[in-house]
């Protein structure tokens, strides 16, 4: 291609972006919805649309980080906050007959209610995928709603589920806004994307989304086939964004390669039919300064012998000052580091050990399971210590004997405090416990005789539990990090921890059969999505890394570094001998 064909190409391209964008805002009709790749400009088009909407407007997305961001970039023009979030803000204004005003948003709540079953009923029940498929046959959200309320206590789902039942059946409360966009659709499971339908009923919606991102199957029931519907819905008006202004050529290609093998093999038929190109006019300079995708060749990684570390470490050392900077400015984080789990822990603690960086980790969303006998301390202490959720979380932890006929009285009575029906011996116990733990609220010392008590009923370090108590758990799950732009930043992440993510230089490690995919011969849909999601979180330069041998344990290549024509590969072959030059 010459001068004057490649100007010609940034020329059609800025025109074709720049008309697409005018037709999407200057569209009237009431519900739209837009498939975008990452880094085609969603968030543009948010601020567009809001613009042009002089009321009220609300922008809902899925996760905190994701939030933080449009609230950075749409916080003038609308209300922005979580789907959830903004379901425990309704759930406290709508009428509550099962619930006071002051009920507690406990996010694992199901594991209490879990417990309660398996107790009372010897039964192992999944509530969360009741709620996610608005399964009502087994009862399980009507016994879920039941001990909630004793509770005082909704987790995530069933603070959607009972807004959306009072909508149900008084259409006329639904708050109405002059606009709503919706971020990440294809994260949505069918409860979250029926509230969002009753919404569509009295607003004006604008639904973003990308079916080609979509992680939470297996995690919350979500599934790409609801933005499929509605981009496939005559009551929508549907767009595509295909221009990204994140990701090199060498990655937009990438992903086509990806495609056209995953087509093959019969996977991703229901995939909505899109292109992804690299825009230019924003990506030509990295195109050309990063031409290739770095396939790293691993002859293996142990304790002993990091090798996957060593290489990123190298590769890191090499940047230049003007090269962190540009990734810092453009991106989350200098770099990425992604893949499954038993991968992300070596190499984790051998970044920790060597302290040359500024180091994160990000968590998955959606862990509502793990909790500890702090939280109940903490419900007693800044909630009442009468709660019944409370002294239900240290009956977890206490195990005692006659729990099944306690919490059967409560099912039979729901008027019946916990703590009344509990021995007087074992209810001063935990009282000393609050008592004690109360200074840490206070910010008041507790002397040693006190923290040998602590030590001795619950077994975690007095440091520890402060922390515990002192920490906000409306931030808990949010991930807030602070570094300068000269600080080299890496941020470690599962396959589905790094949606939203964007960094300079990304490292996929791990890919390995067992790992992405699990099997060579028949990876999910997920998994192809995982590895399209990895890749595109790429905004400079991409590392594919696999290792021949595993802590001891031989290890083939995934089959995904084989879809990607080798002619957009620069492949380094690691081992001893690597590093001794």
């Amino acid at each position: 291609m010459n001068k004057q064909e490649f100007e010609l190409l940034l020329k059609k391209q800025e025109a074709e972006r720049t008309a697409l964008t005018a037709k999407i805002l200057n569209s009237i009709h009431p519900r739209k919805v837009i498939v975008s790749g990452p880094g085609t400009g969603k968030t543009y088009i948010f601020k567009g649309v809001l613009k042009m909407k002089p009321g009220d407007c609300l922008a809902l997305t899925f996760i905190n980080n994701l939030a933080r961001k449009l609230e950075e970039k749409l916080g003038d023009l609308a209300k922005v906050c979580t789907f959830h979030s903004f379901c425990k803000e309704m759930l406290h204004k709508i009428p509550k007959e099962d619930l006071s005003n002051h009920f507690i948003l406990f996010p694992h709540l199901e594991a209490i209610v879990k417990s309660d079953m398996l107790i009372m009923f010897n039964e192992k029940r999944n509530f969360s995928r009741s709620f996610y498929k608005m399964d009502l046959s087994d009862n399980n959200i009507e016994f879920f709603i039941h001990r909630s309320s004793y509770y005082d206590a909704v987790s995530f789902d069933d603070s959607v589920y009972r807004v959306m039942e009072y909508f149900k059946y008084n259409p006329e409360q639904i708050p109405e806004y002059e606009q709503i966009v919706v971020d990440e659709y294809q994260d949505f499971n069918r409860l979250e994307v029926e509230f969002l339908d009753l919404l569509a009923e009295k607003n004006s919606m604008l639904i973003v989304g990308d079916d080609d991102q979509a992680l939470y199957g297996m995690l919350k029931s979500a599934s790409a086939d609801y933005i499929r519907e509605k981009f496939n819905n005559p009551d929508y008006e549907h767009f595509c964004l295909p221009y990204c202004s994140r990701c090199p050529f060498v990655i937009t290609h990438a992903i086509e390669d990806i495609l056209v093998e995953a087509k093959k093999k019969g996977k991703l038929s229901n995939r909505i039919n899109k292109t992804y190109k690299c825009y230019l006019p924003d990506k030509w300079r990295d195109s050309q300064q990063y031409p290739k995708i770095v396939y790293a060749q691993c002859s293996t990684q142990t304790k002993k012998a990091p090798y996957i570390a060593r290489f990123i470490e190298k590769e890191i050392d090499q940047l230049s000052v003007d090269e962190v900077k540009a990734a810092n400015a453009q991106g989350d984080y200098t770099v990425l580091i992604a893949g499954s789990g038993h991968y992300l822990k070596q190499v984790q603690n051998y970044f920790k050990g060597i302290g040359k960086y500024k180091l994160f980790l990000r968590k998955d969303s959606g862990d509502t399971e793990s909790f500890n006998v702090v939280d109940g301390y903490k419900i007693l202490l800044k909630n009442s210590e009468d709660s019944n959720l409370g002294w239900r979380i240290l009956l977890e932890f206490d195990k005692i004997k006659n729990a099944k006929a306690l919490l059967k009285k409560t099912t039979d009575d729901p008027s019946l405090l916990l703590i009344n029906l509990l021995n007087a011996d074992y209810v001063k116990k935990h009282k000393t416990i609050v008592a004690i733990l109360r200074n840490f609220i206070e910010d008041e010392p507790i002397n040693p005789e006190q923290e040998k008590i602590l030590e001795s009923v619950i077994g975690i370090p007095p440091e520890k539990i402060k922390n515990e108590l002192k920490r906000d758990d409306a931030k808990k799950y949010d991930n807030t990090e602070e570094f300068s732009e000269n600080d080299i930043s890496i941020v470690f992440s599962t396959y589905i921890g790094c949606k939203g993510l964007s960094a300079g230089y990304v490292f996929i490690i791990g890919l390995d059969e067992e790992s992405l995919p699990k099997y060579n011969s028949s990876p999910t849909n997920i998994e192809i999505c995982k590895f399209i999601v990895a890749l595109t979180r790429t905004i400079k330069k991409c590392y594919l890394v696999s290792t021949f041998r595993f802590s001891g344990k031989p290890r083939k290549p995934s089959i995904f570094i084989y879809w990607i024509d080798k002619r957009r590969l620069e492949i380094v072959e690691v081992k001893k001998t690597y590093f001794e030059g």
